[in-house]
């Protein structure tokens, strides 16, 4: 009987030590996130990514303090629901107008991973070639090197073209010389594109197989959801990607219009990183 409730306690703290070294992060391109977003909004925002380690979020309004602002709120309600979190906030991106451009963020819990490599960047050397440079961070995560590129291609622009984009990306991640990098964000392509050929080409897999993350204006039928253009790219050397899922907060067809307003016009992606 000891000899029995000793190998139960060896693998429950077998099975706990697997479990703690599991990272959940969320890509989430929140519509217009900024200083017009309420109270109740952020908390119902926070509430909806707070399970993850790291959350990646895409337009950020720039065109005033109030996109940063609204993270910062984000991250103070974050704080009040059980753990402490920290954030960087992106400059605005070198955008052809003011109308497109945006900042990124990422949040994250530093008790999981801790920020490292001089902390996060826009990739100013791909702004000529982009409509908003991607924002790369690094962190190390069980002493391993973990790098995030978060992006959120033009929406179908004629003078940058979304695959003349993830092309110029695909060149500049082809070199570098990153070992584990997961390339998240809003593509506005879908992952069969021809445009994602020289990415997959790398070696780089994806998280979505053609979910859909958008959501329609109006619901009929009980269909609600547009397009599968958000999505995760991975390359990893010390890292196993798993359990890819899309975080639908849409309960019934009643919740589309005002959740798409209150919330955003897309859904967040997560997945595992052991």
């Amino acid at each position: 009987m000891i000899k029995l409730v000793h190998i139960l306690c060896i693998l429950l703290l077998l099975t706990t030590t697997q479990a703690a070294k599991t990272i959940t992060l969320i890509s989430w391109n929140i519509k217009d996130f900024g200083q017009s977003r309420d109270d109740a909004e952020i908390d119902a925002i926070a509430d909806y990514v707070k399970h993850a380690d790291i959350v990646a979020i895409q337009e950020v309004v720039a065109k005033h303090p109030g996109g940063a602002q609204a993270v910062g709120r984000l991250v103070e309600t974050l704080n009040r629901k059980g753990s402490a979190w920290d954030y960087r906030v992106s400059d605005p991106t070198q955008s052809s107008s003011a109308q497109k451009r945006e900042r990124y963020a990422f949040l994250w819990k530093p008790s999981k991973v801790t920020i490292t490599g001089g902390g996060p960047k826009l990739l100013s050397d791909l702004s000529d070639l982009v409509e908003r440079e991607p924002y790369l961070i690094q962190f190390k995560v069980d002493g391993k090197v973990l790098n995030i590129l978060n992006y959120h291609a033009c929406t179908h622009d004629n003078t940058y073209p979304e695959r003349l984009e993830i092309n110029a990306i695909t060149r500049w991640i082809q070199n570098q010389n990153l070992s584990n990098l997961i390339w998240a964000g809003d593509f506005n392509l879908e992952v069969n594109d021809s445009g994602f050929n020289n990415l997959k080409s790398l070696g780089f897999s994806h998280s979505l197989n053609g979910q859909k993350t958008s959501l329609k204006k109006t619901c009929k039928d009980g269909q609600y959801l547009s397009s599968a253009e958000d999505n995760i790219y991975y390359k990893c050397t010390d890292f196993t990607i798993t359990r890819p899922k899309v975080l639908d907060f849409i309960l019934n067809c009643h919740e589309v219009a005002w959740k798409r307003d209150s919330l955003s016009d897309h859904l967040g992606v997560e997945v595992g990183v052991e």
